[in-house]
C-alpha cells in the first residue's frame, strides 16, 4: 500500500535526545540483524518498545547473545534480532558502568555479599566502618580547609554535617561525603576575595541548586559517560589523592625527609607499618579470630600503629601538628553557629542581587563539580556492594544538596563524595547500610568535642598510609594492559580525561571526555553509511505492477553527519523513471536526515521521475510530509507496510 501524504502514525516511545548522544549511547538493532554500537562503550539506557522493528511473519524477533565487537572490558552481552523470538532489551549506561566497576578497582577484594542469610550484626558493621572512615577524614578535611583558605575547624565540621545529611538522604549506603578537593579549589578564590563568610552563602546555594536539579530528574544525565570517561576520572582522581598524601612526607624545605634521619625512619616507618597491618596484618588475624571481623583493617592498622608511635615516642607528624592546636583543644566551645554567618548576612539582606551575583557562579560550579563527583562515586560502588540494589541518581544528587545546605547554615564550606573514603567504606562493610555515613559524621563531631586531644595524637602519615592504598586499589591497573588492544579514540578518551582531571578539575574533564568520545564516535558512524543495487517489484499508486524496478538498499545509520555521503549514493540523471529507497537495514534519526531524504526526492521530481521510499517509520513519513508545505508531492511516495519498524526522530514537531 502506498500513501501520497495522509500518513497513519502509529505508537511509539518518543525520546527527543540530542542525535549525537543518541549514536554515541544507542545500540541500534536493525531487521536484518546488524547493529550499530560503538565497539568500546556502554550501549545506551533507552529501551525500545516492543516489536521496534516489525517482523514479516508477525512474530517476535529471534536472537542469539554475542558479545559486543572490539569490547577491552568485562563481557557484556547484547541480543542480535533476527526473526523468530523474543528481542532481549540492551544493558542500559548504569547497567555497563556497574558490570565494569569490579574492573576499575582490581585490588578492592570479593565482593560484599549481603544477601547471605549467615552475615550477622550488619548495623555494627555500618557503626564500626563508619568511625574507621571519620579517622580517614580528619586529614582530608584539614588539608581541603588550608586549600579553601579556613580554618580546620570549619573543614571538619563540614564533613559533619554535610557527611550526616547526604548519607540520610543520599542515593545509596556506603557512600562517605565530606569537605573535598574539587569543592574547596572553586571556592578558594571567593573566600581570597570577599572572606569565609560567603563560603557558607555560596555552599547553601549550592545547595538549593542541587536540590533543584535532582527534582527534575537531571542526575539521570549521567548515563551519558561513556565507560573510558569512567576510567580516565578513577586513575585521574587515584594521581591527584595520591599526590596529596605524598605532601606527608615532605618537610618543612618542601624536600622528601631523608630516609637516614630519625624524622624520616619514624614517617616512612609509621605509614609502612600502616600499610602492612591494614592489607595483612589485621585480615590474617580476622581469619585466625572470629571476634577479630568486628573491628575494620583501617581502624585496627590505625590504632596499632597510632600506639605503636607514642610507645617509642617516635618524632613523627601529628593531626595536632597539622592542623594547630587549637583544632583539637575539644569541649562545646567548638561547636558550629547555626546561621549564615553576619559577614555574608549583613551584605546580603542590604544589596541582595549584588550578593547573589557575586556568589552564583561559584555555587553552579560547585553544583556541577559535586554532583558529577557523587554520581560516579554512586556508580562504583553499585558495582563493588553485592547487595542486589541500585542507586539512585536523584536521591543522591537531593542527598548532597540538603547536605551542602545545612553545611552552609553552619558555616561550612561544602563539598561532595569522596570516592578514596567511600571505598574505604565498602571494604571495611559500610555498604550495608546508610549509617555508616551517619556514624562517620557522629563519631567525627564526638572526636571534636570530646576526644580531641586524643585525635591529635594520631599520626598523620598513619592515615596517609591508609589513603595510599586507597590509590593504589582506585587505579585502574587493567587500563594499561589495553593500550594497543583498544580503539584509539579509548585511549586517547582515557588519557585526556585523566589528565583534565589531574591539572584542572573533574567537571571539566568528564565534560571533554564525554563530548570527545561523542564526536568521535559520530564521525566514525558518519562513514558507515552505504548501498547496494536490487530490483525489486513495485505496485505503484496508479497503473500497472513493475516487475523489475532499480532499488536502492540502504545500509547505515542517515543523520547529520552522514546526510553529504548519503546524497552522494545516487545517480539521479542515470536512474530511470521510477526508483525504490528501501531503508530496512538504516535508521533515519534527526531532522537533518529528513531533509536529505526531501531534498534527493526533489532532484528526482524535477527530472520528472519518481521515487518510492520503503521501510521508513510512521514517525519519519509523517515529519517527511510536515516538512512540505501541503503535504508530500506526488513524486514522493511513502510506502507503508505492516512490517515498518517503529522509531522516532530526534526533531522538533
Amino acid at each position: 500500500m502506498t500513501i501520497n501524504g495522509s500518513i497513519r502514525r502509529r505508537r511509539g516511545h518518543f525520546n527527543p535526545l540530542v542525535v549525537i548522544f543518541s549514536l554515541t549511547l544507542a545500540s541500534t538493532t536493525l531487521p536484518s540483524g546488524k547493529c550499530f554500537a560503538h565497539p568500546a562503550l556502554p550501549i545506551s539506557n533507552a529501551r525500545p518498545p516492543k516489536n521496534r522493528f516489525g517482523t514479516d511473519n508477525g512474530g517476535a524477533a529471534k536472537g542469539k547473545s554475542t558479545p559486543i565487537s572490539g569490547t577491552p572490558f568485562r563481557g557484556i552481552s547484547r541480543r542480535v534480532s533476527n526473526d523468530d523470538s523474543t528481542a532481549e532489551a540492551p544493558p542500559s549506561q548504569i547497567e555497563s558502568i556497574v558490570a565494569n566497576a569490579k574492573s576499575i578497582s582490581t585490588s578492592m577484594g570479593k565482593k560484599i555479599d549481603l544477601t547471605d542469610k549467615t552475615l550477622r550484626g550488619k548495623y555494627l558493621t555500618a557503626i564500626t566502618a563508619g568511625l574507621a572512615v571519620s579517622l580517614a577524614m580528619i586529614p582530608e578535611a584539614v588539608s581541603f580547609s588550608f586549600v579553601a583558605g579556613v580554618n580546620p575547624l570549619v573543614g571538619l565540621w563540614t564533613t559533619v554535617v554535610l557527611g550526616f545529611f547526604a548519607a540520610l538522604f543520599g542515593g545509596r549506603a556506603g557512600i562517605q561525603s565530606s569537605a573535598s578537593g574539587a569543592c574547596s579549589v572553586v571556592v578558594a578564590a571567593l573566600c581570597a576575595s570577599h572572606g569565609s563568610g560567603y563560603l557558607a552563602g555560596c555552599a547553601a546555594l549550592s545547595g538549593l541548586l542541587q536540590i533543584t536539579s535532582g527534582a527534575l530528574g537531571v542526575g539521570k544525565l549521567i548515563r551519558l559517560v561513556p565507560h573510558p570517561v569512567m576510567v580516565g576520572f578513577v586513575n585521574g582522581l587515584a594521581v591527584v589523592m595520591l599526590k596529596a598524601q605524598l605532601g606527608h612526607f615532605k618537610g618543612a624545605g618542601g624536600a622528601f625527609l631523608s630516609l637516614l634521619s630519625p624524622e624520616g625512619k619514624a614517617t616512612y616507618g609509621c605509614a609502612l607499618l600502616t600499610m602492612a597491618l591494614v592489607r595483612y596484618g589485621i585480615p590474617a588475624l580476622q581469619e585466625k579470630v572470629e571476634s577479630a571481623k568486628a573491628v575494620p583493617p583501617t581502624l585496627g592498622g590505625v590504632v596499632i600503629a597510632t600506639s605503636i608511635a607514642r610507645i617509642l615516642k617516635w618524632p613523627i607528624k601529628t593531626l595536632a601538628d597539622a592542623a594547630g592546636a587549637e583544632t583539637f583543644r575539644g569541649g562545646l566551645s567548638t561547636l558550629p553557629k547555626i546561621g549564615l554567618p553576619a559577614s555574608f548576612w549583613t551584605p546580603f539582606q542590604n544589596a541582595p542581587l549584588e550578593t547573589l551575583r557575586i556568589i552564583l557562579p561559584y555555587a553552579v560550579t560547585m553544583a556541577a563539580v559535586g554532583s558529577i563527583e557523587s554520581l560516579l562515586t554512586l556508580q562504583l560502588l553499585d558495582g563493588i556492594v553485592d547487595d542486589g540494589k541500585r542507586g539512585s541518581t536523584k536521591k543522591e544528587v537531593i542527598g548532597q544538596g540538603i547536605g551542602n545546605l545545612a553545611s552552609g547554615l553552619t558555616g561550612g564550606i561544602g563539598g561532595c563524595a569522596l570516592i578514596g573514603q567511600s571505598l574505604i567504606s565498602a571494604q571495611s562493610g559500610g555498604g550495608v547500610s546508610k549509617l555508616s555515613g551517619m556514624a562517620m559524621s557522629i563519631f567525627l563531631a564526638l572526636g571534636i568535642v570530646a576526644f580531641a586531644p586524643l585525635l591529635g595524637q594520631i599520626p598523620v602519615v598513619s592515615l596517609a598510609g591508609v589513603m595510599l592504598l586507597v590509590c593504589q586499589s582506585t587505579f585502574s591497573w587493567g587500563s594499561l594492559r589495553l593500550i594497543g588492544k583498544i580503539p584509539n579514540l579509548d585511549a586517547i578518551v582515557i588519557a585526556l580525561v585523566t589528565y583534565v582531571t589531574i591539572k584542572d578539575d573533574l567537571a571539566k574533564a568528564v565534560l571533554i571526555g564525554t563530548i570527545t568520545s561523542a564526536l568521535g564516535f559520530a564521525w566514525k558512524q558518519s562513514t558507515k553509511i552505504s548501498t547496494t543495487l536490487s530490483q525489486t517489484k513495485l505496485n505503484p499508486p496508479s497503473g500497472p505492477t513493475l516487475p523489475n524496478v532499480k532499488t536502492y538498499n540502504i545500509n547505515g545509520p542517515l543523520f547529520f553527519g552522514s546526510t553529504q555521503s548519503f546524497s552522494q549514493l545516487f545517480r539521479v540523471k542515470e536512474d530511470p523513471d521510477d526508483v525504490v529507497i528501501d531503508f530496512t537495514q538504516s535508521r533515519v534519526y534527526d531532522h537533518s536526515a529528513l531533509e536529505a531524504i526531501n531534498n534527493l526526492a526533489d532532484r528526482y521530481g524535477s527530472l520528472g521521475k519518481r521515487v518510492y521510499l520503503r521501510r521508513l517509520s510512521s514517525e519519519c513519513a509523517k515529519l517527511l510530509a510536515k516538512i512540505h508545505k501541503g503535504g508530500l508531492p506526488p513524486y514522493e511516495v511513502i510506502e507503508v507496510s505492516p512490517s515498518d519498524p517503529v522509531y522516532d526522530v530526534a526533531d522538533d514537531e
